[in-house]
C-alpha cells in the first residue's frame, strides 16, 4: 500500500494573526499528527509513505500544485490511501470535496482519511454521513467569511493610503521600519526614469527593450531575485527571462511611479481564483503623495500619450477568423507569437529582434501550416486511441477470464472447507462413541487441521488476488472519446480549443501541438504496455 500525506496552509491562515490558530494547522504539527495516526494503526504497517504539501495555498480551488501531483499519482493507480489532517486541509470547497470523498475516491479505489474529523471511508457509514457534509459546509462557509473579512480589511487599510501588497514593485523597496511604506531603490530607479525618458524622447518599446536586453541590464525578476526578494511565483517563463514591450509598457503605465498608492485594479472572480477581471478605473482606491515619486506627472502623463500614438500606430487592422489565437508560442523563448496581418496570416515571434538571447525563429509560419500540423497530429493520436481501445478490451477480457478462474478457485476452496469442517465434527463424534481409538482421531485431526489451514492461507492469498488484479486501464472512457477524432476533416473553432492545449514554433519551422489528451494517452499507453510500434507514430512529437 502507498499512503499519501497531504498537508496545506494557506495565507488566509497566517492572516488571521492568531498564534494559537497559526500553530494548530502549521505544517509540523499535521506532519506529526499523520506519522503519529499512521503509527498507530497496524494496517498501515509496511506501507510507502509519500508527502504532499502546498504552503501558502487556499483550500477554496484544486489548482494547487502538490494537490495536482498528488491526484495525478492518484489516477495513475500509484495511491492507495490519502490522509490528512482533516476536511479542510484537503479543501474548502464544499461541492468538490463532498464529490471526491463520494465519488471520484471510492470509484478509484482510494480510502480517503481526515484524523481529526475521525473520517475513514473504508466505514461506508461515513461517506454520505450527515455529519460529514455538514463540516465539510462549515469549512466552506467559514471560508467565504474569512476572505470576506480579510479583503474589508485590506480595503480599509488601502483607503488609509497604506502599501498593502506583498512585494515593492521594480524601483522601490519597503521601509525596513513600517513595512506599509515604500521607499526608492535608486539603482533600480534609474532603469525606470531612463524607460520613461526614453519613450518621451521617441523611442518605442521595442527600442527601449532592445537596449535593456543588449546592455544586459537585469529586468525586474531578476534584479528582484539578486537583491533577495522571497517571492516564490514569478510570471515568467524562463529564469534568464528578458525585456519585453509588455514589460516596459507595464512599467509605463504604473501611476505608482507617480508617488501614488493603487489599490484594486483588479477583482478576482471567485475565491482564490486565479481568474479576475478589470475593475473601472473610478472604483480604484489611488491616495496621492504616499512616497516618493520616480518620475513627475509631465515626464508621466507625456509617455501615457506617446504609448497611446504607439498602439494605434501597431494596431492590427487584419480581418479574418483568429481560429489559432492565444495557443501559439515561439519554442525558443517560450512567449506568445503575433499573428499578421498578410495574406497567409503568419506567426511571427515578436521578441525574435530584442537580442533575448534565444534563437527565435526570424520569419513567420503559415496559419495554415499550423492548423495543418495540428489537424494531422489530432489524427496521430485518435488513431493510437482506437489501436489502445482494442489493447485494453483484449486485456479486460483476459482480466475478466483470470477474475472468474480466481472466484472459482476460491469457491472451492470454501466448499471444501466446509466439508473439512463437517469431517472434523464427525471425527470428534466418533471419538466420544468409542468408534475409534484417541491415537486415530489426534493422528487424523492434525491431517485435516493442516489441511484446513493450508485452504484458508490459499483463500486470503486467492482473494488478495483478486483485490490487486489490475483494474480496467480506461474507466473514464478516455480512448473511446478520444477516437471518435481519428476522420475528422477540418479543424473547427470548437475543436480547436477542446483539444490543443499550445502550440510551439521553432526556428527550423518544426511545429510542436500539446493537445489536452495526449499525456493520457501516452500514459495508457505505457500501462497498457502497448509495443513500441503502435507508439511511434506520436514518439517525435507534433
Amino acid at each position: 500500500m502507498t499512503v499519501a500525506l497531504y498537508l496545506r496552509l494557506s495565507n488566509e491562515d497566517t492572516d488571521l494573526k492568531n498564534n494559537a490558530k497559526i500553530e494548530s494547522e502549521s505544517i509540523s504539527n499535521q506532519r506529526c499528527l499523520l506519522y503519529d495516526y499512521i503509527a498507530a494503526h497496524p494496517e498501515f504497517t509496511g506501507a510507502e509513505i509519500i508527502e504532499f504539501c502546498d504552503d501558502g495555498w487556499s483550500g477554496k480551488n484544486f489548482e494547487r500544485p502538490a494537490m495536482k501531483e498528488m491526484l495525478e499519482q492518484i489516477k495513475a493507480g500509484r495511491i492507495q490511501c490519502v490522509c490528512v489532517k482533516d476536511l479542510s486541509r484537503f479543501g474548502r470547497d464544499y461541492l468538490t470535496v463532498g464529490d471526491y470523498i463520494s465519488r471520484v475516491f471510492p470509484f478509484l479505489g482510494v480510502r480517503f482519511i481526515a484524523v481529526n474529523d475521525g473520517f475513514d471511508s473504508i466505514r461506508p457509514q461515513d461517506t454520505d454521513s450527515l455529519e460529514t457534509s455538514f463540516k465539510a459546509l462549515i469549512y466552506d462557509l467559514y471560508s467565504r467569511d474569512l476572505s470576506e473579512k480579510i479583503k474589508s480589511a485590506r480595503r480599509q487599510r488601502a483607503e488609509q493610503g497604506l502599501y498593502i501588497s506583498a512585494y515593492a514593485p521594480y524601483g522601490y523597496r519597503k521601509d525596513p521600519a513600517d513595512k506599509n511604506r515604500l521607499l526608492i531603490d535608486e539603482e533600480a530607479a534609474g532603469v525606470v526614469r531612463r524607460i520613461f525618458h526614453g519613450i518621451a524622447d521617441g523611442k518605442n518599446t521595442f527600442d527601449i527593450a532592445s537596449e535593456l536586453n543588449s546592455e544586459g541590464v537585469p529586468t525586474a525578476m531578476q534584479y528582484k531575485k539578486n537583491a533577495g526578494c522571497t517571492r516564490a511565483h514569478w510570471n515568467a517563463v524562463h529564469e534568464d527571462n528578458f525585456w519585453t514591450t509588455k514589460a516596459i509598457t507595464r512599467i509605463l503605465r504604473d501611476e505608482r511611479y507617480l508617488g501614488r498608492t493603487v489599490y484594486g485594479k483588479r477583482r478576482n472572480l471567485e475565491i482564490a481564483s486565479t481568474r479576475s477581471k478589470a475593475v473601472n478605473r473610478s472604483d480604484w482606491i489611488v491616495s496621492e503623495n504616499r512616497h516618493e515619486a520616480i518620475v513627475s506627472k509631465k515626464l508621466f502623463d507625456l509617455a501615457q500619450e506617446k504609448l497611446g500614438n504607439e498602439r494605434q500606430s501597431t494596431s492590427s487592422g487584419g480581418t479574418g477568423t483568429k481560429t489559432l489565437k492565444r495557443k501559439i508560442y515561439c519554442g525558443s523563448c517560450g512567449l506568445a507569437m503575433d499573428r499578421s496581418d498578410s495574406k497567409s496570416h503568419n506567426y511571427l515571434c515578436r521578441n525574435r529582434n530584442l537580442n533575448t538571447g534565444y534563437d527565435c525563429p526570424t520569419e513567420g509560419i503559415p496559419e495554415q501550416d499550423i492548423q495543418d500540423a495540428a489537424l494531422t497530429a489530432i489524427r496521430t493520436y485518435a488513431r493510437l486511441a482506437v489501436d489502445l481501445e482494442e489493447l485494453n478490451r483484449q486485456q479486460e477480457e483476459k482480466r475478466q477470464i483470470e477474475r472468474r478462474q480466481t472466484i472459482q478457485q476460491i469457491t472451492a476452496l470454501q466448499s471444501e472447507k466446509r466439508r473439512n469442517e463437517g469431517l472434523l465434527q464427525e471425527l470428534y463424534e466418533g471419538f466420544v462413541d468409542a468408534k475409534f481409538t484417541k491415537e486415530r482421531y489426534l493422528s487424523e485431526k492434525k491431517k485435516l487441521s493442516e489441511r484446513m489451514k493450508e485452504i484458508a492461507d490459499s483463500i486470503l492469498t486467492l482473494e488478495k488476488m483478486l483485490r490487486e488484479q489490475t483494474p480496467d486501464k480506461d474507466p473514464s472512457g478516455i480512448l473511446r472519446h478520444c477516437a471518435e477524432y481519428a476522420q475528422i476533416d477540418d479543424l473547427t473553432l470548437t475543436l480547436y480549443y477542446d483539444l490543443v492545449e499550445r502550440i510551439d514554433i521553432y526556428k527550423n519551422g518544426r511545429i510542436e501541438v500539446k493537445l489536452s489528451f495526449s499525456d493520457d494517452i501516452l500514459r495508457l499507453a505505457d500501462e497498457l504496455h502497448a509495443p513500441e510500434a503502435v507508439k511511434t507514430a506520436v514518439s517525435g512529437g507534433f
